[in-house]
């Protein structure tokens, strides 16, 4: 049984589910849509306002205890410059920023290539066994890591 407002709805054996506030906000691409459009204004009038996000503290765990940064150290001050149109030094404080661009547009528009390489990814990985996943993210992790170290000793952050 499907209500009025789309909150819940009946599956083929007869149960009720609920749908979650998310689904019903983001159903449609029109939505996703503006709401990535409100986003990108927000981040872009806060970058305006904080010099790219580049006036403020640190506010990373792994930095603030180690004095290392973690892969996603400078993630915010490269979509300040990314929402600034400065992709050269957006690229020098994180390149992943420009993979969160890439996937909230993907998800947002709701490309149907990029989803479906994503789902094959996705699939091909829990395919694998939990030890090979495992040290698969875990060098993957170390490799991010490494690349933040060297943009951090090369006085980027």
């Amino acid at each position: 049984m499907t209500t009025r407002s789309g909150q819940t709805s009946e599956t083929s054996f007869g149960l009720l589910l609920r749908r979650s506030p998310t689904a019903t906000l983001f159903g449609t691409r029109t939505r996703r849509v503006f709401a990535l459009i409100i986003v990108w204004l927000i981040v872009r009038e806060a970058a305006l306002r904080t010099n790219g996000f580049q006036d403020g503290p640190i506010l990373c765990p792994v930095r603030i205890l180690s004095g290392y940064p973690c892969p996603g150290c400078g993630g915010t001050r490269a979509l300040g410059s990314i929402a600034l149109g400065q992709f050269d030094q957006a690229w020098s404080f994180n390149p992943l920023a420009f993979l969160f661009v890439i996937v909230s547009i993907a998800w947002a528009a709701r490309l149907t290539y990029l989803n479906r390489l994503i789902q094959q990814v996705s699939n091909a990985f829990r395919s694998q066994s939990a030890s090979i996943q495992v040290i698969s993210l875990t060098a993957l992790y170390a490799l991010a890591w490494a690349a933040a170290i060297n943009r951090f000793d090369s006085a980027i952050l």
